[in-house]
């Protein structure tokens, strides 16, 4: 099992260590609270502020994003698709929601491992 990194592991290093660790991070973006039943979307950024490198041999190759120990969907990475420039990658997820949600999403750098978001917590409400 791969070891799984956040954001929080590196809060308390120096400036250049939390630089590293909010260009890897992914944060998830989503309302707190959803309709049952109905669409909802789900935007997963990879680095909280900070662009994330996208060379050959440093550059994500996907996204996924997970309710508790379900994968509600995966976003593999084309790093060719970005150019070479260093780059702030979101992902969009859509899907229907009929319970509360307890969301994570990992992503995985090449270089740096697998990277575990911020738990964000979602609340279902009937129309």
């Amino acid at each position: 099992m791969p070891r799984l990194f956040s954001y929080n592991d590196f809060a308390q290093g120096s400036d250049k260590v939390r630089l590293y660790a909010d260009k890897h991070s992914p944060v998830i973006i989503c309302d707190s609270e959803a309709i049952r039943n109905k669409p909802f979307t789900v935007t997963v950024r990879i680095g909280k502020t900070i662009k994330h490198p996208n060379a050959p041999d440093h550059h994500y190759e996907y996204i996924q994003l997970w309710n508790l120990e379900t994968l509600i969907g995966e976003i593999k990475l084309q790093r060719a698709s970005y150019g070479d420039l260093p780059v702030q990658i979101e992902g969009g997820f859509t899907f229907i929601p009929k319970v509360g949600l307890r969301l994570t999403a990992l992503a995985y750098c090449n270089k740096h491992g697998l990277w575990q978001s911020e738990e964000v917590y979602v609340t279902i409400k009937d129309e």
